[in-house]
């Protein structure tokens, strides 16, 4: 539902509620250094690239929308403010219902697909091999949303060597789930795309707040026992089992080595899912607080299908707040979407905290530089920074200053296709939708399609 504030001065032309639907598919073939740490791993063609799933599973939900909005303009055309009201509840209705079955029932390429590869990402560049059962959809086994196929031996190493991966890959699912958000609802406020997504918004903002939540359920430890009684073998074991008990045990224990879990409940292999009766009061009190603080994940029109709010002919923003469980405790940031003067921003203040300190970042991003190449815009450069002070680990009390700079650079083949390239360097520290801790330069190639698109989106911020 597309709202517009009274006070925004806002309402819409006649004109303005015959819109085009925007579509933008995204595919970044070439991810590196993440794909050679895959093919070392053995598993260049069976593991993903935090960006690669973000893209695929963005570009699916994108053509629901899409074709949703398409095939309500023609049954319910919105030229009149009741009848765009009317479009907007329907075409909100069936896209849901196709992103509930997509994600529950579908599951492959889903955002439970894409919540799993978000946790194999951290095992890959480790070479560490792993499955994600999401793909039993096509062996007739019980396609759930589990990671398994990982050596005990595997997650010795990996939390003797850095445990603060560790902790990171175990709160990377959701961490996929709020980026999928962000990636389209800068979709709805750049590209005017209009995502009929409202109970997209909903879902995944549930789950991750039911999920982190979920140790407190009164059923949680016999949860895990039925969970152990099933992985009679270490392969058929997930290697966290429920994510959040694990992250915060380990999160307080960067120290502790793996093996000291105990022996799993079979008598082989480790005990790897952690009962609250394993935590400590505080590591059971800071769950409690990561629990309440994801209800802040609400806090955005986005949410209820305010896209976009008019300050006056020249200015629009928006924001949202999103909170990242992570490394060493959270972050929690806010994005201001703004389009001033037909030049767009995202600007994102972080908080990074841990045990100790809150320590401030700031992100910004700018629609793309235009340079010309035989009379028309052809190429696009779009830069990006974000500055952070952070913790190293939980227990950290020191503020260690970091950075990231991106440079994207966009080729206009004609009017639908470019090629795009993306190099970006980073500091130590954690990033969200970066594997990698340590300080890095990663190069991304791949295409990209807009359809139903004038020329004037040509350079919106992407």
């Amino acid at each position: 539902m597309l709202i517009y504030f009274p006070v925004c001065n806002a309402q819409p032309s006649l004109s303005d509620s015959l819109p085009n639907y925007p579509l933008q598919i995204d595919l970044p073939l070439l991810d590196l250094p993440f794909q050679r740490d895959a093919s070392r791993t053995g598993e260049l063609f069976d593991s993903y690239s935090m960006q690669q799933a973000l893209a695929v599973t963005q570009n699916l939900h994108r053509v629901n929308y899409h074709f949703n909005n398409k095939l309500w303009h023609r049954i319910l055309r919105p030229d009149t403010k009741r009848k765009q009201i009317y479009n907007r509840i329907a075409a909100n209705v069936t896209s849901g219902l196709v992103d509930y079955v997509f994600t529950y029932y579908g599951v492959v390429l889903s955002p439970q697909w894409m919540h799993e590869e978000f946790h194999r990402a951290g095992l890959t560049i480790r070479g560490i091999r792993s499955y994600d059962e999401t793909y039993n959809r096509f062996n007739g086994g019980f396609a759930n949303g589990s990671v398994s196929r990982v050596k005990d031996e595997d997650l010795v190493r990996l939390k003797k060597e850095a445990p603060q991966e560790l902790v990171r890959s175990f709160a990377a699912g959701i961490e996929s789930e709020f980026l999928l958000l962000r990636g389209l609802q800068k979709d709805n406020f750049y590209s005017g795309s209009r995502h009929a997504n409202i109970a997209l918004n909903i879902l995944l903002t549930r789950h991750a707040i039911d999920y982190v939540n979920q140790f407190k359920q009164e059923g949680y430890n016999a949860s895990i026992d039925s969970m152990n009684a099933h992985g009679l073998t270490v392969a058929d074991r997930d290697f966290v089992g429920w994510d959040f008990t694990p992250w915060v045990y380990d999160l307080h224990r960067p120290d502790e080595p793996y093996e000291a879990r105990g022996t799993h409940p079979s008598g082989v292999g480790i005990d790897r899912a952690i009962k609250t009766s394993k935590l400590t009061n505080e590591e059971y009190r800071y769950l409690e607080k990561m629990g309440r603080m994801q209800y802040l994940n609400f806090l955005s029109p986005f949410m209820i299908g305010i896209n976009r709010i008019r300050l006056n002919e020249q200015t629009a923003f928006n924001f949202a707040v999103r909170h990242y469980p992570n490394s060493f405790g959270y972050d929690l940031s806010a994005d201001f979407f703004i389009d001033h003067r037909e030049k767009q921003y995202l600007i994102s203040l972080h908080g990074y905290r841990n045990k100790h300190r809150l320590l401030p970042g700031i992100e910004v991003e700018r629609s793309p530089y235009a340079f010309h190449n035989i009379g028309k815009k052809r190429l696009l450069l779009q830069p990006s920074a974000l500055l952070w002070l952070q913790p190293r680990d939980f227990y950290d009390r020191k503020a260690t200053p970091g950075g990231l700079l991106r440079l994207q650079g966009s080729y206009l083949l004609g009017k639908t296709w470019r090629v795009v390239a993306i190099a970006e360097g980073k500091t130590k520290g954690w990033v969200a939708g970066n594997p990698y801790l340590d300080a890095k330069f990663g190069f991304r190639l791949g295409i990209s399609a807009s359809f139903d698109s004038d020329g004037k989106r040509a350079t919106v911020l992407l």
